[in-house]
Order: C-alpha cells, then sequence, then structure tokens
C-alpha cells in the first residue's frame, strides 16, 4: 500500500464505523499559546475532553498535521539518526467523547491493523499500563492469538498519558511490530526499547481520570479515547524498507534533493534525511501562516533551516538551495494538504530569503568562534566552554555539529557536558508547564455547582442591553466577584476580538463587567461589585448592559479586517493568509503571510480600496449554515479556529465572505475611517499592519491637520507648499554642516601647523592631541590632515563626543610601508587598558576609552610604539 492509501484506508474504516471525518488543524496553534506546534491529534479536541466545550458529535477521527520540534516534544536532534524520527509527521488518530472506552478502541485497532492491512498477527505486541487488569483481559480477549506472552505490563513512563500535572489522564495500550532479527537480537532489542527492531505504531490513550492537583486522581464521569498512530511508521512497515526515508512519500523528496544538490544518497543518506524532513516541517509551518523568527516557534523554524542549510553544506552546496525542493514536496503531498499548493510561490520566498540570511550569518558565526577559539588558545587551553558553544547555537542558530566541525579546523574540542547543561537550563526555563495553560479554576468552580453544571448561557448577539436572571454568583476571587446570568448580550474573547465590558445591576446590587470566561457554554462574568453584596442573588432579575461606544469601536475593527483582508490580497497576492489578529476598541492589528515588507504604495492602495468600500455603505451579511455548505459558498475559514457543524459566514457582498463568530456593524459605512498607522514584520514571512478607524481614525487625521498647520507656520509657506519648505531647509542645513566641516579642516591643514604633542620615535613622527568636548568630523579633520602628509607620521586624537571619550588614530602610507607601523594592533593591545576596545586596519583605527587620563593614554600608546619600532 501507498501512504495515500493508508491514510485513506484508515479514514474510510472509522466513517464506517460512525465516525466523524475531521480535516486536519493548522500545524501553527494560533489559538493555544501553551504549545509551539500542533503536536498530535488531539490537540483540537482538548476543550472538549477538558470540559470547556461540548462536541457536536460523539466520535470522531483525522489523519493530522504534527510537528514535534521544541517544547515538552522535541525530536529534532534526533532526525536524520534514526529509522523512524521526524519533526514533521502525520498522525492518523480516532477519538471518542465520552462514548465507547476501551473495548472498542481495541476491537478497532486490532481489525484495522489485522484486517484492513493485513499484517501478520504473529508479528504485534500489545502493551498496557502495568495496572490496568481491564485491557489486559481485553487484549486476551479481542486477539487471543497474543497470549502467548504477547501482551506485556509496563510502567507509567510508555504506557500512562497525562495532559499535566493537573487534568485528564489515564493508562495507554500500544501496538508494537516486530521486525525481525535482522534489526537486532540483544539485550536492548525489546519492546519499548530505543532500537529499530520493534516499532510503536499504534497508541490508545483511554482518558478515565482526572487530577485536580492534590496527588489524587477523580474518575471522570464519561471516560473518553484519543488515540495516535504514526502514518510513516505504518508505511515502512507495509513497503518493507529499513526507515521512514525510504517509503514513497519520501523517495520523490531524496531524489529531488541529489538531482539540486548533485549529491549521491548512498553516501550520505544521514543529510538526505535531515534535509528531507526539514523541508516538511519548513513548509506546512509557513502555508499555515508562520513565520521565521528570533523568538517562540519562528526561532525554532530558523533552527530547523539553518540545520538543513547545514547538511546541504556537507552535500556541497554553497547557495541557497532548501526552497529549490517545494515544488517536489507540493508534487507528493499537495492533493492530500491542497494548502502547499496555493502558498507555494510564498513558502519558496521565505525560505530563499531565509537561506540568503543564513549564509551571511554564517560568516559572522565563523568570525565569532574565531575570537572564542583565540581566547582558548591565549589561555593555553583546547576546549571551548559549553556556555560558549550554547551561545552560538541560542543567538546565532548554529547547530552543535557545525560548530565542531569548525572547532576542529581549530584544533579544538567542544564542552559537550557543559553545552548540554546550558541547553538543559534553557529547556527548563521555556519547558511548557503540561497543563496547557488553561485557567481550570472556572472549570472546578462549574463542576462545584453541580454534578450536571450549570445550563449554558445563551448570547443574546442582537441587542446590548437586556433583562437576564442570575443563576449563579461567588464572590471567592477578590477583589473580584463573578456572576452566571440565563442570558447575556457580552461578548467573550474570541477570534481575535477581546471581551466586552459593561454592567450588571438592579436595585440592590452593581457589578461592573471587567472580562468574561466560557466553560462549557456557561459565561462567567468576571468584575467588581460596586453596590450591594453577593448572598441569595438567584433568582434575581438584573439589567446587563454592554458599554455600547466601546462595543461600537470594536465592532468597526472587526469588520475592517474582512474588508483589510480582502484588500491585501488584491494588493499582494492570493498567497496572503490571515497569521493572526487583535480586535480592541482602541485599534486592530493583522498579521499575514508575505515575504517582504509593503512599499509606501501597496500601503496606500489598501487603504483607498478600504474606505472605498466603507464609503459605498455596503450592507454586512451573516448566514448560519452547516459548515460543508458554509466552505462550498466559498466562505474562507480563519486560521486555527474551531469550528462546530453550524457556523456564521459574514460576507460583504462583493468584497469579502468569511466564517467568523465575532460581532460587526450592520453596514460598512459605520466603520467611518480606515488608516493604516504601521507596517512591520513580526517574523520572516510574516507581516502586521497596525490600523485604527471611527474615533481613532477622526482623532488620528484631526492631529494630522494641526501638525500640517503648525509646520505650514513653522517655514512660512502655504500648506500646499510646507513640504517643499521643510526640503529646502534640510538642503540649507546640510549645505551648512559641509561648510563647518570644511573650516575644520581648514584650521589643521594649512602651513605645516602642528597641533599636539610631537614625539620622533626611530623614524616616525607622533603626533597626539586632546581635544576635549568636541565632535568626531573635528577630530577626524585633524587626522585626516596629517595623514595626508608625505612622510612618515602617525596621529592620534582623543575627545569626549556626546559623553564618550573617543579615540581617532591613524597613520601615513609611508609609515605603514617603510616602518610597518599598525595603528589597528596597537588599538587593539592598548585600547583594553584602560577599560576601552578599538580596532582598525595598519592605516586606520578607532574606538573609545574609559578613562578621562589621556597624559597616561598617550604615554602607553608611545609606549607601544617604541617597542614596536625596536627603540
Amino acid at each position: 500500500m501507498t501512504t495515500a492509501e493508508i491514510r485513506q484506508s484508515f479514514v474510510r474504516y472509522f466513517v464506517r464505523h460512525d465516525h466523524k471525518e475531521m480535516p486536519s488543524s493548522p500545524v501553527i496553534p494560533f489559538d493555544d499559546p501553551t504549545i509551539l506546534f500542533t503536536n498530535a491529534g488531539m490537540n483540537q479536541f482538548k476543550d472538549i475532553f477538558t470540559g470547556r466545550r461540548k462536541s457536536d458529535f460523539p466520535r470522531a477521527t483525522t489523519v493530522q498535521k504534527c510537528l514535534r520540534a521544541g517544547g515538552k516534544h522535541n525530536d529534532l536532534d534526533n532526525v536524520g539518526f534514526t529509522a523512524r524520527h521526524h519533526t514533521f509527521f502525520e498522525m492518523l488518530g480516532n477519538f471518542s467523547f465520552g462514548d465507547y472506552f476501551k473495548e472498542e478502541a481495541i476491537t478497532y485497532a486490532w481489525e484495522w491493523v489485522t484486517k484492513e492491512l493485513k499484517l501478520p498477527s504473529d508479528k504485534l505486541y500489545a502493551t498496557v499500563y502495568e495496572t490496568d487488569d481491564d485491557a489486559f483481559a481485553l487484549w486476551g480477549k479481542i486477539a487471543p492469538e497474543l497470549k502467548n506472552g504477547r501482551i506485556l505490563r509496563c510502567g507509567k513512563k510508555d504506557n500512562f498519558w497525562s495532559m499535566g500535572d493537573i487534568g485528564p489522564c489515564g493508562p495507554c495500550s500500544e501496538i508494537h511490530f516486530d521486525r525481525g532479527e535482522k534489526f537486532g537480537i540483544g539485550p536492548n532489542d525489546v519492546v519499548n526499547g530505543e532500537t529499530d527492531r520493534f516499532v510503536e505504531i499504534w497508541n490508545l490513550v483511554f482518558m478515565q481520570f482526572d487530577q485536580p492537583g492534590d496527588g489524587t486522581m477523580v474518575p471522570l464521569p464519561k471516560p473518553s479515547v484519543d488515540t495516535g498512530a504514526g502514518l510513516e511508521r505504518i508505511a515502512a512497515i507495509m513497503q518493507k524498507v529499513n526507515t521512514n526515508y525510504q517509503i514513497d512519500l519520501f523517495a520523490h523528496i531524496v531524489k529531488a534533493i541529489s538531482d539540486v544538490t548533485h549529491a549521491k544518497y548512498n553516501e550520505n543518506p544521514v543529510s538526505h534525511h535531515v534535509i528531507a524532513d526539514h523541508l516538511r516541517a519548513l513548509t506546512f509551518s509557513l502555508a499555515d501562516g508562520a513565520g521565521i523568527s528570533n523568538e517562540g516557534r519562528g526561532y525554532v523554524l530558523r533552527r530547523i533551516l539553518r540545520r538543513a542549510a547545514r547538511h546541504g553544506r556537507l552535500l556541497g552546496m554553497h547557495e541557497p538551495f532548501i526552497y529549490k525542493l517545494v515544488p517536489a514536496l507540493v508534487e507528493q503531498m499537495g492533493k492530500a494538504y491542497p494548502e502547499i499548493k496555493e502558498k507555494q510561490s510564498h513558502v519558496q520566498n521565505v525560505i530563499k530569503s531565509e537561506e540568503e540570511s543564513f549564509l551571511r550569518t554564517l560568516d559572522t558565526g565563523c568570525e565569532l568562534f574565531d575570537r572564542v577559539a583565540d581566547k582558548v588558545k591565549a589561555g593555553g587551553g583546547k576546549v571551548v566552554p559549553g556556555d560558549e558553544v550554547f551561545k552560538l547555537y541560542d543567538t546565532y542558530g548554529f547547530p552543535f555539529d557545525l560548530t565542531e566541525i569548525i572547532a576542529t579546523e581549530h584544533n579544538l574540542v567542544l564542552d559537550q557536558v557543559g553545552f548540554e547543561k546550558a541547553m538543559k537550563e534553557q529547556q527548563k526555563r521555556s519547558k511548557d508547564a503540561g497543563g496547557f495553560g488553561a485557567d481550570t479554576r472556572w472549570l472546578d468552580i462549574v463542576k462545584r455547582i453541580s454534578p450536571e453544571g450549570l445550563h449554558p448561557t445563551r448570547f443574546v448577539r442582537e441587542s446590548m442591553k437586556i433583562n437576564a436572571t442570575i443563576e449563579h454568583g461567588e464572590g471567592n476571587l477578590t477583589p473580584n466577584v463573578w456572576i452566571v446570568l440565563d442570558q447575556t448580550p457580552f461578548y467573550a474573547e474570541s477570534g481575535g476580538q477581546i471581551s466586552d465590558t459593561g454592567r450588571i445591576s438592579n436595585a440592590t446590587i452593581c457589578m461592573e463587567v471587567k472580562d468574561i470566561k466560557i466553560v462549557d457554554g456557561v459565561y462567567a462574568h468576571l468584575g467588581l461589585l460596586t453596590r450591594g453584596e453577593l448572598k441569595d442573588l438567584t433568582p434575581q432579575t438584573v439589567t446587563a448592559e454592554v458599554d455600547s461606544p466601546r462595543r461600537w469601536d470594536i465592532m468597526r475593527n472587526h469588520t475592517v479586517t474582512h474588508l483589510a483582508h480582502a484588500a491585501l490580497r488584491k494588493v499582494l497576492g492570493e498567497h496572503v493568509k490571515q497569521s493572526g489578529s487583535y480586535v480592541g476598541p482602541d485599534k486592530m492589528t493583522f498579521d499575514f503571510s508575505h515575504h517582504r515588507p509593503m512599499i509606501s504604495e501597496e500601503i496606500r492602495q489598501v487603504e483607498e480600496i478600504v474606505n472605498a468600500d466603507i464609503i459605498a455603505g455596503h450592507p454586512v451579511v451573516t448566514d448560519i449554515m452547516d459548515i460543508e455548505s458554509a466552505k462550498k459558498s466559498g466562505a474562507m475559514a480563519l486560521f486555527g479556529e474551531k469550528y462546530g457543524d453550524t457556523v456564521r459566514v459574514v460576507s460583504v457582498p462583493g468584497v469579502s465572505k468569511e466564517l467568523c463568530g465575532g460581532t460587526h456593524v450592520q453596514n460598512t459605512g459605520q466603520i467611518g475611517s480606515f488608516v493604516i498607522v504601521a507596517e512591520t514584520g513580526i517574523a520572516s514571512g510574516v507581516r502586521r499592519i497596525e490600523c485604527i478607524t471611527g474615533r481613532k481614525a477622526t482623532e488620528y487625521l484631526l492631529s494630522l491637520k494641526q501638525f500640517r498647520q503648525q509646520v505650514s507656520q513653522a517655514v512660512n509657506r502655504p500648506e500646499g507648499e510646507a513640504l517643499e519648505g521643510v526640503r529646502q531647509l534640510k538642503d540649507a542645513n546640510a549645505t551648512l554642516q559641509k561648510e563647518i566641516k570644511k573650516a575644520k579642516a581648514a584650521m589643521f591643514s594649512g602651513g605645516g601647523q602642528r597641533v599636539g604633542d610631537e614625539i620622533a620615535i626611530a623614524g616616525v613622527t607622533l603626533l597626539t592631541n586632546d581635544f576635549g568636548d568636541t565632535d568626531k568630523e573635528t577630530m577626524t579633520a585633524w587626522i585626516d590632515a596629517v595623514k595626508e602628509k608625505n612622510e612618515p607620521v602617525a596621529a592620534v586624537a582623543v575627545g569626549v563626543c556626546d559623553g564618550k571619550t573617543s579615540v581617532i588614530a591613524a597613520a601615513s602610507a609611508r609609515a605603514v610601508s617603510e616602518f610597518k607601523v599598525d595603528i589597528g594592533a596597537l588599538a587593539k593591545v592598548v585600547f583594553p587598558q584602560f577599560g576601552g576596545r578599538g580596532g582598525g586596519k595598519p592605516g586606520f583605527a578607532q574606538g573609545s576609552i574609559a578613562t578621562p587620563d589621556t597624559d597616561r593614554f598617550f604615554a602607553a600608546l608611545t609606549a607601544a610604539l617604541k617597542q614596536k619600532l625596536g627603540q
């Protein structure tokens, strides 16, 4: 079976067994800040498993794009050196949300593996958690052929799963395949070992407990199932190849690598494997809206690219090449994942730009390592400290193996123990806390209120002021209190739009609402009680009123994100894809995939298009429909959003159509004006525009009008001519500055005038001058005048420029050629003696010193020059 056939077989099998097929969520979890990348099939169902969200269906199946590099799950350093590790991989999964449990999960797994894939049962093993007697007995019942010692009990490390210290957890059961004695017969070649003989192909997680955080485990009212099977591992077994990198999916990519690099696969398979894997990680991440940067997931992607580029060098490549491999990957996987085909051009542009940048960084890194190497050698050592190696790795993206090769060229070795220590310390600082970062107190409170929880709150979208009934309220979150209503007009933060504020009141109480939290459909209104007490509240009737002006500002900014998205795609191209947003009352920011900064004309075009759509007064139409109908209608689904079976489609006819749960104006004319106030890069391949509308835009435009009037008055020109007046003032100032420099130069260049002390040293004249408070132009003018003399002369100028003691030194051509004077070398030796640093070339050097004692500094420089010239 091909990889594609295995993928299809899995999905079709579970659809036949009443599982809802769900699409893969993006590999970039924009809506989950607790993980760098989507690393498991269950990520998109996390809120269902934790009880924060109800599912529209009891069971599901997916083929999920996963990336494990950085954070809790990190396989990056193993890639290329083992047969089965990847950063990017596909995970087959089936899920039960309180529906079926262990018996059905084991039955489904065994039937698909043995009947659909027809894997020989005598090669299969099952593992269960050491105390899970139920799973052990079920395996014996469902797969009696495994009773001959191939159902194994294993410890917590291998067969128990938890989200973290708090939250759902439970035992798991794995299926392993024995690849045969040719892969090892030693004592380590065992199930759950680290060798390549026994391969885990499927993990069935039985979520049956909840950890409240006090060390206990409480049975869940509705146990669930979460499974994950590695597609590449199964394909390697089905296709009878030695490594995952030899399956059909990779064969095409590996051939492309050989074609581009002109390097044979069998001469360096490791580098081919690394490049093939990293190409997939980069392409899918960038296509899903990620960028490359120096922090977070962007930094991980930068390391992945540089590691691939490093292995390209091992194959003889000294120019960008990874971007040339993208078409081969798209040809192989574009049918299953059309997003990489749609974003191919964007992905190639970003990768090429990063490769070019790394080639420059490589030169910088080598220079930095040279300094470290000189320091080690000067101290008589042979070992480069681990913290220095880690600095190159962490700050400049230098892989350990690259630094090791450079060190070998210097006859040095690396302190690997120190490097790994620094690495572990960094991982400890950045390690995911393990609990998905969720504010679980609301879930705990709702569970505590009643075994069945509270009824879901009805969100009243149509009004900002309604009458509602208090269902529950507590004040144990001092100084805040919280109230649950049967219905609410308050929007809770979602999809980039922040929560509403306002008040809940009646004759007895008044609460200023500051935030909203949702747990399983229950809206908890968090705020400050300004009147009354929270006791005997239910079932009081209250007035719930949203801060209307603030909501209108938010709605204007939210609707304009849709208009801006459409305009950006018109101006920049169809590759533009939303990568994140912030929608508040003050502004909206919109992140989007694009490989270069926008030029001013492009920004102007976007502003013109959006403002034209606003002036046109288009209606903003909302339709409720099922997800499939919405997508067929052309509605655009945005980054990482979770959609149920029924969705809201927000349309501006003729302009945009998007799936969106936020609040919007009724007509684009209500937006007012639209202004882009900033355009910046937040990562390589991701840009951000910051925009304002409505009241903020009016304030901004009025302030610009006032500024224009003030400039007009300052240059004494009509407003239409003010800019030209400013330009003339600038030109006049530049001319005056040139004249001043000429005058300063003339002070030191005429009539053979000598300024400063003069010392003769072995045929070379050394001139020194302390200028006191001055500027660099004055010092440079004197230095240039002395340097140009046709005699062996060296000159050193010291002056305080902007509060810093600066030094400029030079030697004439004769001093350098005839007497071998090297001012740059002298600067490196003398400047550090006075708390400074500096350097340069034989004929010119500059730097700074920390001491005001210039006489002592000149004396040390004179002594160094005398020593150099042998006097």
